[in-house]
């Protein structure tokens, strides 16, 4: 009996090793399939204002991700992310503006003249929300949809519109609103069926030749110098009534003098008694002999009044009087 050997003592450690390594290894192996996952495309971040659509082997399964974490199959699965926040796609004149940044990219028009016209134009738009994966099926990118869809009908619903209107009036505000409300009928029709909404359409700059903005400005100046001109002929008429206003008026004074002067002779003798000039010689009248009298009508030096002065003033009165 004693060479039946005992229980070891230390055979319960030994187990208790073996379950703790066990542990380790289960948690090692999970941690490692996180990362295998994450890797290659198990995890997905779906970021804020957009919506995630998601693909069985590359073709769209019609489910959606809100924004937020998730977890898919990897390389079955994959997730396209598409923006539902409004966008807006610019084509101007100005390289680096519009969103052909290397480039002018303006809408070139005719007019009804035959006057080439170079448009700015921003449309607003953006992706319906719940047909988010409809979009995705028909145009696949955003870009797609902006090169297939936007642009050609927005340039050509353009050219369509110009030719219709006169030069003079497309580069003015009821011409801007016209190209812009023909722009936005022309998308909204496109829109239609499609998981695009149409939000606005901005005719934002008409440029004009620069021989035309010199042929405006010569106009203008010519607008201007008529409306001087019109301004001086005017002014001469109104210059032209006033004068004619005063002589009228000094006429009836004339009138009303001479009238006066014929209802009252003796005011007309003073009034010539008193226009006579000092070096005058008056002839008044014949002496009984008939001799004239001749008088002189000057003063004397000092102030004192001349004899012939006072003879003269005597007959005068004499005169006036007798009549």
């Amino acid at each position: 009996m004693s060479d039946i050997p005992g229980p070891d003592p230390d055979s319960g450690s030994d187990i208790d090793i073996d379950v703790g390594r066990g542990l380790r290894i289960a948690v090692s192996v999970v941690v490692a399939l996180a990362v295998a996952i994450a890797l290659f495309g198990g995890y997905h971040q779906v970021p804020e204002g957009h919506v995630g659509v998601q693909k069985s082997f590359g073709a769209v399964t019609g489910d959606q991700l809100q924004p937020g974490a998730h977890i898919i199959v990897p390389v079955k699965d994959s997730v396209q992310d598409v923006e539902i926040r409004p966008r807006t796609y610019t084509m101007a004149n100005t390289e680096g503006e519009g969103d052909r940044p290397s480039q002018a990219d303006a809408v070139t028009v005719q007019t009804i003249n035959g006057t080439t016209v170079d448009i700015d134009i921003t449309v607003r738009y953006k992706i319906q929300e719940s047909d988010a994966s409809g979009f995705v099926t028909e145009w696949r990118t955003v870009g797609q949809a902006e090169e297939r869809l936007i642009r050609p009908s927005v340039r050509s619903q353009l050219r369509d519109e110009a030719a219709g209107i006169q030069t003079s009036e497309i580069y003015t505000n009821d011409g801007r609103e016209r190209l812009g409300e023909a722009a936005q009928q022309k998308l909204e029709s496109a829109f239609e069926g499609e998981a695009l909404v149409l939000e606005e359409v901005q005719v934002r700059t008409v440029d004009l030749p620069d021989s035309y903005d010199q042929a405006l400005n010569d106009k203008e100046i010519a607008k201007q110098r008529v409306e001087e001109k019109k301004f001086e002929i005017q002014q001469a008429e109104r210059d032209k009534e006033r004068q004619e206003i005063q002589a009228e008026a000094d006429a009836r004074v004339i009138e009303i003098r001479g009238e006066a002067l014929r209802d009252n002779p003796v005011v007309l003798k003073q009034q010539y008694v008193q226009s006579i000039d000092d070096s005058d010689k008056v002839i008044l009248a014949t002496d009984d002999e008939g001799t004239p009298i001749i008088l002189q009508t000057g003063r004397s030096s000092g102030g004192n009044t001349s004899s012939a002065d006072t003879g003269f003033s005597t007959n005068v009165t004499n005169a006036t009087a007798g009549n």
